[in-house]
């Protein structure tokens, strides 16, 4: 005679939450992680656009001034001029990336466009100026924008969310 068979219980989930504290109603269960570095990122890429478009600014100023000025002694300064003019370019293009990621990044949008202002803006070491600062921020901000409390917290923000919900939403320790 045959046996009927009985389903398989199900198996235990080890990844359960049993033993976790319950989550008020209107908390994030992910916790805060790094959410509160967003608005120090997003400052950062405001500071380091700033600075790019001005340092930008008077490599095209000092470009203007070698080929405009009709002087004997700075015709031999012709090629410095347009090695000036290459080096302002992506650091005026990158430098205006990052003040409108920096400042859609202080209200928790756009967050895509604030991990392509940091990948964006390693263009301007060619500058030499910007560098440190330009490689520190692209580190710092990956890791930040990369973490999955920031990823949900940014996808609050685009739903249209305040920053004062989000805050309550990711409250700290």
């Amino acid at each position: 005679m045959d046996q009927p068979t009985k389903p398989n219980p199900p198996e235990p989930s080890w990844s359960s939450d049993y033993f976790r504290e319950p989550v008020p109603a209107g908390v994030s269960p992910l916790g805060r992680g790094l959410v509160g570095h967003v608005p120090l990122v997003a400052i950062f890429l405001l500071v380091q656009g700033v600075l790019e478009v001005m340092v930008g600014a008077i490599f095209l100023i000092s470009a203007m001034f070698f080929l405009l000025v009709n002087d004997p002694q700075l015709a031999g300064m012709r090629a410095l001029a347009w090695l000036m003019v290459g080096m302002a370019a992506p650091a005026c293009l990158c430098g205006c990336v990052r003040v409108v990621a920096g400042v859609c990044n202080l209200r928790y949008r756009r967050r895509v466009l604030g991990m392509t202002a940091l990948g964006l803006g390693l263009l301007t070491m060619i500058t030499g100026y910007c560098a440190l600062t330009s490689i520190g921020l692209a580190v710092y901000g990956l890791i930040v924008y990369l973490n999955e409390s920031v990823a949900a917290a940014f996808a609050m923000g685009e739903s249209g969310k305040t920053n004062a919900d989000i805050q309550a939403a990711f409250p700290p320790i």
